[in-house]
């Protein structure tokens, strides 16, 4: 026992409560539905709409499904090709085309307080088509007004085909009646949205041509230029809107113009961020700083594991779970009860050890045996 202290016995007691209790409380909690969970089953329902449509116009087409497609969803591209920006990781892919995203994305936009009729701005880069066709099923859902920008450019994997872009998707849904026609322009991609590849030299004449065939604004320069991809990218969710301000800023994979290419953009959390970290002032910091720094609400959709981890979906599933399946469906609740009871029981130890301590302390000085 060190001078001042509390006897190890005490100490080992309250260690030993506090485990019990700390189990109790694990093992006694009530998983119980979410309240908007009806609202999240049409939505996943929706995406499985969506994914079947997209699924039977890519055999239409005879467009291959990759082999690396265990699902056969027709969603995962090729590694390589004119599209491709940057490296991916396969079994992310395959997780963002669980139906059950478009669940997470009702809880995020609820918790972020939002209602219906309000402006959601979506910056989508192509890697994850997924995870863009679930925000836009949650928006509709919910009764939000969805703004899109698309990058053609996609990480491997994701949507790589130049005849299946993710801005191609979005319209074929539209037409198709599953979602409102929510994009309102495009962008190259890859490295500072320039749309550039070095194995492929006419990658940007390839997106030039994509691009004309969407109908929409195509946000280009003719030499590099992020910040003007930035700002125009705010110029135009501002002029979409109506008069109404953005209610929440979806960033969908890696994008530059989204994420940025500070020193900063990967300290920017995952899911629903309400409490950003330190707002960098450079001017390259990207859409989800500058929503953030203007106390808009942000969902960053990027580390698929986390995102999977996080809210009870799984990672890599074969076969893809369907609508319903899922943590993401529930809340867990504790008994407050019975916590406190843990709380005082560990408390009511400490302070009977440390009073018998000190009574063997007055003992031990006064020259008594303790």
């Amino acid at each position: 026992m060190a001078r001042g202290g509390i006897r190890a016995g005490w100490l080992a007691a309250a260690l030993a409560v506090a485990a019990a209790g700390f189990g109790l409380v694990r093992l006694t909690r009530k998983a119980e539905p979410y309240p908007l969970r009806e609202v999240q089953l049409a939505a996943a329902r929706r995406m499985e709409a969506a994914e079947r449509i997209l699924k039977e116009r890519i055999v239409a087409e005879g467009i291959p499904v990759e082999a690396e497609d265990l699902n056969g969803t027709g969603l995962i591209g090729p590694e390589w090709t004119a599209l491709t920006s940057t490296l991916g990781i396969l079994e992310a892919k395959r997780t963002t085309l669980n139906p059950n995203f478009a669940a997470l994305m009702v809880r995020y936009f609820r918790e972020a307080g939002l209602e219906p009729g309000d402006v959601v701005a979506v910056g989508a880069s192509g890697s994850f088509p997924g995870l863009a066709i679930a925000t836009l099923c949650a928006a509709e859902e919910m009764g939000l007004r969805a703004l899109t920008i698309a990058s053609f450019g996609a990480s491997m994997y994701g949507a790589t085909r130049p005849e299946m872009t993710i801005p191609r998707m979005l319209k074929l849904l539209a037409g198709a009646g599953v979602l409102p026609d929510t994009l309102i322009a495009v962008s190259p991609g890859s490295d500072f949205d320039h749309g550039e590849n070095p194995l492929f030299e006419d990658a940007r004449r390839l997106i030039a041509g994509l691009a004309a065939e969407t109908g929409v604004e195509f946000i280009d320069f003719e030499a590099a230029n992020l910040e003007g991809s930035i700002a125009r990218r705010l110029a135009l969710y501002g002029e979409r809107a109506g008069g109404k301000t953005i209610a929440c800023f979806v960033n969908v994979g890696g994008a530059s113009p989204n994420n940025g290419t500070s020193s900063y953009t990967l300290e920017f959390p995952q899911g629903l961020v309400l409490d950003p970290p330190r707002i960098p002032l450079s001017r390259d910091r990207g859409l989800v700083y500058e929503y953030a720094s203007r106390g808009i609400p942000v969902v960053n959709l990027l580390n698929v594991r986390l995102l999977a981890d996080r809210n009870g979906l799984p990672y890599d599933p074969v076969p893809l779970p369907r609508a319903g399946e899922g943590g993401v469906y529930y809340e867990l609740r504790y008994s407050k009860v019975l916590a406190v009871a843990v709380i005082a029981a560990v408390a009511g130890l400490l302070a009977a050890g440390a009073a018998a301590s000190a009574s063997a302390r007055r003992r031990a000085e006064a020259g008594e045996r303790p």
